[in-house]
């Protein structure tokens, strides 16, 4: 028997002291079970331990599965980052190079009509914010500290 301290209340049973009746890993005896099922707890768990997971050839580790939809989002980031930057170092256009190769080859248009004579609506804006800036060598200073 398990020896457990009980009383009746209000016409149920009640233990009167906190029991530890079973521990994990240890096995279910038949009177412990008989009682674990009056008290309406099941102490069991059932499921699987992935050890490895099996894909297209490819064997991974569990950790796979662990992934939550930020993580996918920021590896998907990573590597866009990465094709853009091999893109960008390669001169192949890719959808996620295309957009920094255009604002690269505007930044070199706008630099060329800024030291020559060559002129158009916007570098004409950029020629005149530039001569204001020239005239304060504070401005200047911060913007070569930054440099």
């Amino acid at each position: 028997m398990l020896n457990i301290p009980t009383k009746i209340n209000k016409g149920t049973v009640e233990i009167i002291t906190p029991v530890e009746l079973i521990k994990k890993g240890d096995k279910v005896g038949s009177s412990e079970s008989a009682l674990l099922a009056k008290l309406g707890i099941r102490p069991f768990s059932y499921g699987l331990q992935v050890t490895n997971v099996y894909e297209d050839g490819s064997v991974f580790s569990p950790e796979v599965l662990d992934l939550s939809e930020e993580d996918l989002i920021e590896k998907f980031a990573t590597g866009v980052s990465m094709v853009a930057s091999l893109s960008l170092a390669i001169s192949y256009p890719t959808l996620a190079a295309v957009p920094h190769m255009f604002i690269n080859g505007y930044k070199n248009v706008l630099a060329v009509a800024v030291e020559t004579d060559y002129s158009y609506p916007h570098a004409d804006k950029i020629k005149e914010y530039l001569k204001v800036i020239y005239m304060f060598p504070c401005a200047m200073a911060i913007i070569l500290s930054n440099f």
